[in-house]
């Protein structure tokens, strides 16, 4: 069914109270929630749960609905499904009914200032709200927090100062019992906030000196001995006191940009990324690029010859338009220091440097460490090949699964690191953005060029089907009741098997 309408943008400043409803009751006895980013326990695993192998515009399509513009993931809590967005200097707060997809409210509050993005698909309604049952908790990078009650109402809001970040605000809020986590990474006051869930009032502050930026959220991994707070920032993984914020152990030289989340099970956790920043020379130039544009060793080493194979004009500048479809275009602003709309020399060598400090490396923590615990024998195996830009590795009984840029797919046992399969393709090129989702035997897959792929939980690599929406999905998608809820940049979707 396809629901046409657009929903009314909130106007004027503060929050915008339009008519409300409550959550119905009707689905508690059969109660499923997907409450935060990568749903409960932030694990991406929707169990015991199948959905139709064939999906897509008009085909078990339950419904769909054209909404701001957003790159959020849904969450859920009974039949509201909620999700963020915005438009102009509006960021939105968007309660929806899972069954039908209609509107049940929109509030809105005004940005502090306006934000400039240097990456296409990047946004100030990047991070995924989640909520407790009580309250729903949104937060964006240049406002600061807004808890909201179930029925649209204001609980507490939290202004915070803005962000430092061209690539948008992607770190999203975790709940832990009644207290809120936040990263604040890339700001004037960097630190880990705890806060008082109904009040917004602060439980703890931690300090984050020196961490200049990082897109990951924070998991909360229940190992065999204790519950951790785990928190990926800036060349280092931290394990934190979730009561009082004392570090526990710390990993140094890790990712220097990081984008992915820590998993874990009881036994292990995993934290594997990949950036361009933490590498250097012929590394940062190619990952810029699909694998099928090869550069030989003397334009590797010399920019001139860069410039003559891009420069199609032969004007010794580049234009954007000049580049090849790849992650060298969504960068292209950040490297134009000057503003002038161009590439010129000077500039491309940025793209030969190293840019922070770190490696691109997948580690695997076993429970107990404390203090720095490189070298120990805390660490249970490292993995160095196909990592993972953005998308967070997923742990599915005794495999954990790496999905890298260009549909590059690795397998690996959680207790040896051995590798079941590595570097196999899923077919479809583009950017992975979202992270992998374990649905029943299979695992969902999403390009951000909106073709999905399941590949059956195995230890060897096969396809079991390719579904093409038509249009580009940044967000991970969520799943309650055999329903597969689909966020694109301005559309949201249910498919169900009819």
């Amino acid at each position: 069914m396809e629901r046409t309408t657009r929903f009314l943008l909130a106007i004027g400043v503060g929050l915008l109270w339009l008519p409300t409803s409550l959550p119905s009751e009707g689905a508690s006895h059969d109660f499923e929630s997907w409450p935060q980013f990568r749903g409960p326990d932030g694990m991406s695993v929707a169990r015991d749960q199948e959905i139709p192998m064939d999906f897509g515009p008009n085909e078990n399509e339950l419904w769909s609905t054209s909404i701001p513009r957003g790159n959020s993931s849904p969450i859920i809590w009974r039949d509201h499904l909620f999700l963020s967005a915005y438009h102009d200097d509006k960021r939105i707060m968007l309660a929806i009914d899972r069954y039908d997809g209609s509107l049940i409210w929109e509030r809105s509050v005004t940005a502090q200032s306006p934000e400039e993005f240097t990456h296409r698909l990047s946004g100030p309604a990047e991070s995924t709200p989640c909520t407790d049952g009580k309250r729903v908790y949104f937060y964006f990078g240049n406002y600061g927090l807004i808890a909201l009650n179930l029925d649209g109402s204001l609980a507490w809001k939290k202004q915070l100062s803005k962000p430092r970040t061209g690539m948008g605000t992607g770190t999203s809020p975790i709940l832990i019992g009644n207290s809120l986590i936040l990263i604040r990474d890339g700001t004037d006051d960097p630190c880990i906030l705890s806060l008082d869930s109904s009040t917004g009032e602060e439980i703890w502050k931690r300090p984050r000196l020196g961490y200049t930026t990082s897109h990951s959220s924070p998991f909360v991994w229940k190992n065999k001995l204790q519950t951790e707070l785990v928190i990926a920032g800036a060349s280092s993984l931290v394990s934190l006191n979730p009561a009082t914020g004392k570090l526990l152990w710390k990993i140094e030289n890790t990712n220097g940009f990081p984008c992915t989340t820590p998993t874990g099970n009881a036994d292990r956790l995993f934290f594997a990324s990949w950036s361009a920043n933490s590498s250097g020379g012929r590394d940062t130039l190619e990952a810029h690029f699909d694998d099928d544009i090869k550069f030989s060793e003397a334009e590797l080493a010399d920019p001139n010859l860069f410039f003559r194979r891009f420069d199609q004009n032969r004007d010794g500048v580049i234009e954007r338009h000049e580049l090849p479809p790849s992650r060298a275009r969504d960068v292209f602003k950040w490297l134009d220091r000057n503003d002038n709309q161009l590439w010129e020399t000077d500039e491309f060598d940025i793209l030969l440097r190293p840019s922070g400090k770190g490696r691109n490396i997948m580690v695997t923590v076993r429970p107990g460490g404390t203090g720095v615990i490189n070298g120990t024998e805390y660490i249970a195996w490292e993995w160095r090949k196909h990592l993972p830009y953005t998308a967070s590795p997923l742990v599915s009984e005794n495999r954990v699964y790496l999905v890298k840029s260009l549909g590059i797919i690795t397998c690996l046992n959680t207790e040896t690191g051995e590798s079941h399969f590595e570097g196999m393709r899923t077919g479809v090129k583009g950017e992975y953005f979202a992270s992998p989702v374990k649905i029943g035997s299979h695992i969902l897959i999403t390009s951000s060029l909106g073709i999905l792929t399941l590949i059956k939980d195995s230890d060897t690599f096969e396809i079991a089907a390719q579904n093409d929406i038509g249009e580009e999905i940044v967000a991970t998608p969520a799943l309650v009741d055999k329903t597969l809820y689909l966020r694109s940049l301005e559309r949201l979707w249910a498919f169900k098997k009819e």
